[in-house]
């Protein structure tokens, strides 16, 4: 309980300093510009795996001509394998019509965001990696006012914004809401088109269909539940911020525990919701979770559930941490990321954990994360019975999930194993592609 009550009252002061700058935030706020290098995996990722959530912290939105927003960041998530429903009269998802491995396809993906001035939504979807990070923006382009609005008014034309109601917001002049003029400052660079204005350090997990699935029923519902007059959507930064729309739609698929909205203020201290933690937490769980551990899987209810309904575990292969640095030809926002972490002010374990991870290929690069795994899941079927901390009891539950667990593994073996077959079949004759015509 001491434990509990000190980690709350570090968490507040923590989160007040990154609200009020005070020189404790400067402690706490993470904005090595070497930490944000880019680490994104190539287009091969894209062709062995269709379906895979990436929950992503973005830094602090930080412009002259916008000004700032909050020190904390704020949290988006991409889906490969959901689509945004255009025709849908509010922001719904559905399945993507076939496979798309193209990023920049509308039939990619969707990104997802929470917006806090949004009254009868909860969220917002983008069609496609291309315009959720980078506005359709050319990887040369500058940022300028004259290409962020062209590209707000392209997503408006789109019908994102359709029949979406606001309570009311800063600067807004009289009752009619100037949509251009709302989504220039308080939507752009924060909803979408996220790297024109902030940095994103993102946790990227395969998932399997069925769990996709169960995510854009979540998302779907909570939005139907504010669209058709259930209750107005109140965001709140301490109890129903973005994080924890996201976290709950992974919870749906058994990726994490939910975490509670709305509870009383006291109880909501020892639960924050930091964008950057929950990003690394998802990246953490995905490249160095218990996966060789059975016993810590049966006793963790979502890795169980997980297991036994979609056979599938969080740690696996192709899970990775990407990192997305805002573009530095910037006309209009501070290329210098700051993200709060929220951590020991002494120790900065979180940071260095995070840090140790970007500098390990086998946490952000595809080639070493198989390699990686390849090894691990062949260790783990290696071990001999007597291992098993359970080989002693008979009951059958035990024996059944067991033998699931091992299934599991030998799948993710083969699937590794013919991934890495099929990028070496596929790398000589790329090279040979390269050579030049004599």
């Amino acid at each position: 309980m001491r434990r509990s009550v000190l980690l709350a009252i570090l968490a507040v002061l923590l989160v007040a300093a990154g609200f009020f700058g005070s020189s404790c935030a400067d402690r706490v706020l993470f904005a090595p510009s070497d930490g944000f290098t880019h680490h994104e995996p190539d287009a091969r990722y894209e062709t062995l795996f269709s379906h895979y959530v990436e929950l992503c912290a973005v830094s602090q939105f930080r412009s002259k001509e916008f000004g700032p927003g909050g020190s904390p960041g704020h949290a988006t998530m991409y889906l490969k394998g959901a689509c945004r429903d255009a025709d849908a009269e509010y922001p719904r998802l559905r399945r993507c019509e076939g496979r798309v491995d193209d990023p920049n396809d509308p039939e990619h993906g969707a990104g997802v965001s929470v917006n806090r001035w949004f009254r009868n939504v909860n969220w917002v979807a983008f069609a496609g990696r291309g315009l959720f990070y980078d506005g359709h923006l050319a990887p040369e382009e500058f940022v300028t006012r004259e290409r962020l609005d062209r590209v707000i008014r392209e997503t408006l034309a789109a019908g994102v914004y359709r029949n979406i109601e606001l309570w009311p917001y800063p600067l807004q002049q009289g009752d009619t809401v100037d949509w251009e003029d709302f989504v220039r400052r308080l939507s752009a660079g924060t909803d979408f088109a996220l790297n024109l204005s902030r940095s994103a350090l993102c946790g990227r997990v395969p998932v399997e269909p069925e769990m996709m699935d169960e995510i854009v029923d979540f998302l779907n519902d909570l939005n139907r539940e504010f669209f058709t007059g259930a209750a107005d959507y109140r965001w709140n930064g301490l109890g129903d911020n973005c994080v924890h729309t996201l976290r709950n739609a992974l919870a749906a698929a058994s990726i994490d525990d939910p975490i509670s909205v709305r509870v009383a203020k006291l109880r909501q201290l020892f639960h924050l919701a930091v964008p950057a933690n929950e990003a690394f937490a998802l990246a953490e769980l995905g490249t160095r979770g218990p996966v060789d551990s059975y016993a810590q899987i049966f006793r963790d209810d979502p890795m169980r559930n997980a297991l036994l309904e979609f056979g599938w575990l969080p740690t696996r292969h192709g899970a990775l941490l990407v990192s997305l640095p805002v573009r530095p030809g910037n006309e209009l926002f501070d290329p210098q990321p700051r993200l709060l972490v929220l951590q020991g002010p002494v120790t900065r374990r979180t940071t260095r954990r995070l840090i140790e991870m970007l500098d390990d290929p086998r946490f952000t690069e595809l080639d070493a994360n198989l390699l990686h795994f390849e090894e691990l899941y062949r260790e783990i079927l290696a071990r001999p019975p007597q291992d098993d901390p359970f080989a002693a009891l008979r009951g059958d539950r035990y024996r059944r999930v067991r033998r699931r667990y091992l299934s599991v593994i030998e799948n993710a073996l083969r699937e590794v194993e013919q991934m890495r077959a099929d990028i070496g079949a596929r790398q000589p004759h790329a090279a040979a592609a390269a050579l030049p015509d004599h």
